[in-house]
């Protein structure tokens, strides 16, 4: 089903593709438990605030993904490796640019905002492999 041009399928698959990047990396490279620690939070913290926000997770993959292909149709982006260089161009035009600005700016701890960097570079990647091979 496209809307606009926009294969909506795609742009799905290609979220849930940047959720599962996350899921991967946050939940299975890095321990929940590690992750907090090197944030510092507590269990009790996560629970109080962090899981008040988790249904709001689904909103960040599929608005990527969504610019991503909207992105792709205006350009005329297709095939693999076509979207993984966009797809990463975009990433470091923008989204890494922006956690550094968190960074600069914030008090948190440069290994988090370089896990962030690398979720958000190899979820961009994985989407846009998928929204410019798909047709």
């Amino acid at each position: 089903m496209r809307i606009a041009g926009v294969n909506v399928l795609a742009v799905i698959i290609a979220a849930v593709a940047i959720y599962a990047v996350g899921a991967l990396i946050y939940g299975v490279l890095v321990s929940p438990e590690a992750w907090m620690a090197g944030a510092g939070i507590t269990k009790e913290q996560m629970n109080a605030v962090g899981m008040t926000r988790l249904p709001y997770s689904p909103v960040m993959p599929l608005m990527t993904a969504l610019g991503l292909a909207v992105l792709f149709k205006w350009a005329g982006v297709s095939g693999l490796g076509n979207g993984i260089k966009w797809a990463l161009l975009v990433a470091f035009a923008s989204a890494v640019p922006a956690l550094l600005y968190g960074w600069v700016y914030g008090v948190g701890p440069i290994e988090h905002t370089l896990l962030d960097i690398a979720h958000l570079v190899v979820g961009h990647s994985v989407a846009g492999a998928i929204l410019a091979s798909w047709k």
